[in-house]
C-alpha cells in the first residue's frame, strides 16, 4: 500500500529537469586545468571591449606601446541568455542579480592565436559568503576571440590616446567538488 502512494512522488520527481553537470572546456594546456577537487559551478559568457591607452614605455620613454587599462564586458548566462554580471575592472566580477562579487590573481596563460586575449586560468577570491560568486576558488577564460591590444598605430603623437577592441570569452567558475 505504501509502495502505491510513492508511486506519485517518485514519477514527479522523475518528471523534473535534471540540471546538467557544466563539461570543462577543452584544449587546456595542463596548466590551465582546474585542481583535481574542483568542478564547473557555471559558466558565463562575456561580450564586451578591452580599453588600452597609448603609453610610453618604462624601459624605454621615447618608445610607445598600448597598455591595458581595463575591461568593459557584460557577462550573460547562456542558458537563459539573460545579463548576469559585468566585468568592469581588472579580474573583478560583480553579479547583476544579488550584489556578490569575485576577484581573481592570475596563475597561468595559454596562447590563443593572434589577435586573441590569451586564455587563463586564476586563483578566485570571493568577497562574500553568499550568492552567485561565492565559493568560486578558480576562474578560467577561455575561447577568446578578439580584445588583443592593436600591434601598431601608438607613438608620441598619439601618446594619452584610447582604444577600445572588441571581445568575446568563456569564462568558467569552478567550486570546490563534494565529496
Amino acid at each position: 500500500m505504501a509502495a502505491r502512494a510513492l508511486a506519485p512522488v517518485v514519477l514527479s520527481l522523475l518528471a523534473l529537469p535534471v540540471a546538467a553537470a557544466i563539461a570543462p572546456p577543452t584544449g587546456l594546456a595542463f596548466n590551465l586545468r582546474a585542481a583535481a577537487d574542483e568542478v564547473p559551478a557555471f559558466r558565463l559568457s562575456a561580450s564586451g571591449v578591452q580599453v588600452y591607452e597609448c603609453r610610453a614605455l618604462l624601459t624605454d620613454p621615447d618608445r610607445f606601446a598600448w597598455q591595458f587599462v581595463a575591461p568593459d564586458a557584460t557577462l550573460t548566462d547562456p542558458s537563459t541568455g539573460g545579463d548576469t554580471a559585468v566585468l568592469r575592472s581588472v579580474d573583478l566580477w560583480n553579479s547583476l542579480t544579488d550584489r556578490s562579487s569575485v576577484s581573481a590573481v592570475l596563475r597561468a596563460t595559454q596562447g590563443a592565436g593572434r589577435g586573441n586575449l590569451p586564455w587563463t586560468y586564476m586563483r578566485a577570491i570571493p568577497a562574500s559568503a553568499d550568492g552567485m560568486f561565492a565559493g568560486v576558488t578558480s576562474i578560467q577564460r577561455v575561447n577568446t576571440n578578439g580584445g588583443a591590444a592593436p600591434a601598431a598605430g601608438c607613438a608620441a603623437d598619439t601618446a594619452g590616446s584610447e582604444v577600445r577592441v572588441p571581445f568575446t570569452a568563456e569564462y568558467y567558475f569552478y567550486k570546490r567538488g563534494t565529496a
